[in-house]
């Protein structure tokens, strides 16, 4: 069963940058999508450029625990808190 991870961020102004995958979390990505395991990382942005989500589908329930459980992965989830929380940025998960 296909399993999609969004990330969404919220920003109090245009001033303030979202938070992007460091190289080493998009080179993971794409060791996943060239092995099939996702169809890769969607961005979509609000009209108002406030909200952004940034969206991975994965073929599988087990493809997506393997993938948060990468070590690249952990790290990104905690550069992502910190740069939200450094700058005002609401943000949630959503595995659907």
């Amino acid at each position: 069963m296909a399993k999609t991870r969004n990330l969404i961020q919220t920003r109090p102004s245009l001033d303030v940058a979202f938070y992007t995958p460091d190289t080493n979390a998009l080179n993971k990505i794409t060791e996943y999508v060239n092995a099939g395991k996702t169809s890769g990382l969607v961005t979509t942005v609000s009209e108002d450029n406030l909200t952004q989500t940034l969206s991975l589908t994965f073929n599988t329930d087990e493809d997506y625990n393997n993938f948060k459980l990468e070590d690249v992965i952990i790290s990104s989830s905690a550069d992502r808190i910190s740069h939200c929380e450094n700058n005002a940025i609401s943000f949630s998960v959503e595995e659907i």
